[in-house]
């Protein structure tokens, strides 16, 4: 195997549709589930690990960010939220709530934008470099049995 084969092989993920339910010939009743190696995955937490040091570092995620960070779950949002919400409605307060449904927003970054405001916000070197050569080149293949 090529050395270029093998470096493309780790940006690959093997997609495989997962039935969750109702009719069978209805594609919104699959969810796709990605399969990738483990050496992407560890990259990848290693790669994430970095910037969000450097984010904290520099002070450039809010407190209120609470996705992709140690200690701060989707469920701690939501009970800081409703801890908000409701010592507002306990003061007898009015309050208009905007739910949007943003699951996929991430897989539709354009990479070129997000490396343009990794860079934006600091990040250079070796690391936007890196950052940069992994989304490139990216593929995924579907296998349906």
């Amino acid at each position: 195997m090529s050395k270029q084969k093998s470096h493309m092989d780790w940006k690959e993920a093997k997609v495989i549709p997962i039935f969750k339910g109702g009719q069978r010939c209805a594609p919104s009743n699959y969810r796709p589930v990605s399969l990738t190696s483990q050496i992407r995955k560890i990259f990848e937490a290693v790669v994430q690990d970095q910037v969000v040091e450097f984010l904290d570092k520099h002070k450039l995620i809010r407190d209120s960010q609470h996705g992709f960070r140690k200690s701060c779950l989707c469920l701690t949002n939501l009970f800081l939220f409703l801890d908000q919400v409701l010592s507002r409605v306990d003061e007898g307060a009015c309050m208009d709530i905007v739910f949007l449904d943003s699951a996929k927003a991430f897989d539709k970054v354009p990479h070129g934008r997000l490396v343009e405001k990794l860079r934006k916000h600091g990040i250079g070197g070796k690391l936007l470099r890196t950052i940069d050569s992994w989304l490139r080149g990216r593929r995924q293949r579907v296998c349906v049995t």
